[in-house]
């Protein structure tokens, strides 16, 4: 089981989990997946331990989380 994180200003918000083998909660997660893509939201997996950034724009279907976030400001 998967979930796709949303990172926001006042903690992070589950917008979605998905099975592997569960077709409707995976098309679900990689259409919110894809639609915070194209909104400048970047990416990032986890196998529970390690995150490491999205290649791509392919949905990480075994990834145990993906989290999506704006760039972060800075100077």
């Amino acid at each position: 089981m998967g979930k796709l994180v949303r990172r926001t200003a006042d903690g992070d918000e589950v917008l979605a989990e998905w099975s592997p083998d569960d077709a409707t909660s995976l098309t679900r997660a990689e259409d919110l997946y894809r639609d915070l893509l194209g909104q400048d939201y970047e990416a990032v997996r986890s196998d529970g331990t390690f995150f490491a950034p999205v290649e791509g724009d392919a949905f990480p279907v075994d990834a145990v989380e993906v989290v999506l976030s704006t760039g972060l400001g800075g100077g």
